[in-house]
């Protein structure tokens, strides 16, 4: 167990359904088992957060997600075609200074998401990660 599994239980323990920390070049630092993020599909949000530009949504899992919001540093999407109802997350992706934090909600607290994922970034960043 690394030390970054500390912030994926805290980051579940406070409803996020699906979550990880990955380096600035898609590389995996922890991750919840339901994430099913690769390298390329992590490298390419970061590099989506950057441009500001998604010209083909998000994709996690081979899944893709449609972008909601864009804002510097941050992009929010909405899945709509999982396989299960249950798999339609909102997905949220903030850049730290080192890595990028990403995480999902599906159902009622879904709106929670956002605000969940950026007070994991920011006491990263404060931490200067």
């Amino acid at each position: 167990m690394s030390a970054w599994d500390a912030y994926i239980s805290n980051m579940k323990s406070s409803g996020l359904q699906i979550c990880g920390i990955y380096g600035l070049e898609g590389g995996q630092w922890a991750q919840s088992p339901e994430m099913k993020a690769s390298q390329q599909e992590v490298a390419s949000i970061v590099s989506g957060i950057q441009s500001q530009n998604f010209p083909n949504g998000v994709h996690i899992g081979g899944v893709r997600y449609t972008v909601i919001r864009i804002f510097p540093d941050t992009v929010t999407a909405k899945c709509r075609g999982a396989a299960k109802e249950e798999e339609n997350y909102l997905l949220h992706a903030a850049l730290a200074k080192t890595c990028v934090i990403i995480g999902g909600m599906c159902g009622p607290a879904e709106r929670d998401t956002t605000k969940l994922v950026e007070d994991i970034r920011d006491y990263l960043v404060k931490s200067n990660y």
